[in-house]
């Protein structure tokens, strides 16, 4: 029998992320939200192309056995879905095997374009609801960037950029102190991806409202406000603006690596890769010609939620 709890397992770039919920009043209802910091994406060469460290595989099917043991626990059904690393990883079947073998579950590997539609389910059925008229929703990760552009109740194109906080930061950015010949190339290595993948304003004299979903953007809206200890769901709803990121910008480039796990509202495990989300989410509001967007914590999993829940087709 199909228990009424039910959790997602987000298996990133940067990270690995459960969620559990019941369904309650039309919605989810979030009882677990918990996060470890991975970097399946970490150090991702190879000479037969992109792979896993083995060291970073052992610490994640460990994290991703531990969410399964924790979720069970509960009660939980449990899907898991893997993103960007996992999509690129020449070694992904070995680890999608010692998932299996340790946890009997099967994980789904999204194509960019099913990880931005559940990160827009998710952003669109929580509190963000009231939101109308032209949207951009965006999710940053460690090895790609999704977009979604649409309404309310109808999506109008998606769209997945190949770059995120781990694998910017590790092409330009370093640990820090960061020089700003190397800041201005890391901006300009964005910008020009997101023109090649066509992220600009839809329509020229209509401005969208924008959702920023992920990690990173979460953590700078902590900063801002100064939060202490970091509380995501107290975030959720806030507004970063280009004036924000660029102050913050300047602070991460100034600190040693040390430094930044001191700043007040800064996770100490995103010190290393806060530079390259800021860098991202900057351009990326660059690009779409406005001053700022909304901060939500429902993206990805909480998509993979409502799906479970309402066993909804996806519609593309």
């Amino acid at each position: 029998m199909s228990s009424n709890l039910k959790a997602a397992i987000d298996i990133g770039s940067n990270s690995i992320k459960l969620r559990v919920g019941r369904w309650e009043d039309g919605q989810v209802s979030v009882l677990l939200d918990t996060t470890e910091v991975v970097r399946l994406g970490r150090g991702f060469k190879g000479e037969d192309g992109p792979r896993i460290l083995d060291e970073t595989m052992e610490n994640a099917v460990r994290v991703v056995t531990e969410m399964t043991a924790r979720a069970r626990a509960m009660g939980a059904d449990i899907r898991m879905v893997g993103t960007m690393a996992l999509r690129q990883a020449v070694n992904a079947g070995e680890f999608l095997a010692r998932i299996r073998e340790a946890t009997g579950l099967e994980i789904k590997i999204l194509s960019g374009e099913e990880e931005a539609f559940y990160s827009w389910q998710g952003a669109m059925s929580g509190p963000d609801r009231e939101l109308s008229g032209d949207l951009v929703m965006f999710d940053t990760g460690g090895g790609s960037t999704e977009f979604v552009f649409g309404q309310k109740n109808k999506i109008g194109k998606i769209q997945s950029v190949p770059t995120g906080a781990v694998s910017l930061t590790e092409r330009f950015l370093g640990g820090g102190p960061v020089r700003q010949a190397a800041l201005d190339a890391a901006m300009e290595h964005v910008s020009c991806l997101l023109l090649e993948n066509g992220i600009e304003r839809q329509h020229p004299t209509v401005r969208p409202s924008v959702v920023g979903l992920g990690g990173g953007v979460i953590a700078m809206v902590s900063v801002k406000s100064g939060e202490d200890p970091f509380i995501p769901v107290d975030l959720h709803g806030k507004s970063l603006t280009q004036k924000d990121i660029t102050r913050q910008m300047r602070l991460y480039a100034s600190l040693t690596l040390e430094e930044r796990q001191n700043v007040i509202g800064l996770p100490p495990s995103r010190a290393d890769v806060i530079l390259g989300s800021a860098c991202i989410v900057l351009c990326i509001l660059k690009a779409l010609n406005v001053p700022s967007c909304l901060a939500s914590i429902n993206g990805l999993r909480h998509g993979v939620l409502m799906e479970m829940f309402t066993g909804a087709e996806q519609h593309q």
